[in-house]
């Protein structure tokens, strides 16, 4: 009798044991992961150059970089971006929490406490901008402010050249300019 009872309970123990292993099994998430959300590529510490008509104009410095193929998509984190002259001088410097490259064009978005320093400079802080190098211009439709020597102009929006010595805000300009002759004054 004793031995029936221990028998029952250690199938009971089995039996209860399957099922929980498989109910287990139907919470957890599958074992297979989409590979259409995978990137290609995976790099930790990498470098890109971008070229526009065969002259070096980018250099982009991230902590890791995705590659997706199929979108024709490069993510960058933890960016830091220089610019260049067709010298091969900076211009201005670059850096955010991340960034997305269209490589068949080389459009650059920026996202994420976006801050650009020109060899003047001049600095702007943003949570997004995009490098569009068909125009050459650097664009935003963000909250963006410029600091140069004390003055300080901000707004919603806006449009520059890559060494942002030609700027324009768009909407709602504000200002505490000290010295407007300054601001505009090459060094």
């Amino acid at each position: 009798m004793l031995y029936r009872l221990l028998t029952s309970l250690l199938l009971l123990a089995a039996l209860f044991v399957g099922c929980s292993e498989q109910n287990a099994s139907k919470d957890s998430s599958p074992s297979t992961v989409d590979s259409a959300n995978l990137p290609d590529s995976e790099v930790s510490g990498a470098t890109i150059y971008l070229f526009h008509r065969g002259e070096l104009t980018t250099e982009i410095r991230a902590d890791r970089i995705l590659k997706f193929e199929a979108a024709d998509s490069t993510m960058g984190y933890q960016l830091d971006i220089d610019f260049l002259d067709s010298a091969s001088q900076i211009m201005s410097n670059l850096v955010s929490d991340s960034g997305v490259i269209r490589e068949t064009t080389n459009h650059l978005q920026a996202y994420g406490h976006v801050v650009v320093i020109t060899h003047d400079s001049l600095k702007l802080e943003t949570d997004f901008l995009t490098w569009n190098p068909e125009i050459d211009k650097i664009q935003t439709d963000a909250f963006v402010k410029f600091t140069k020597e004390g003055n300080v102009f901000t707004g919603w929006g806006m449009e520059a050249n890559r060494d942002l010595s030609r700027l324009r805000i768009l909407n709602q300009i504000s200002s505490n300019a000290i010295d407007l002759e300054k601001l505009s004054e090459p060094e």
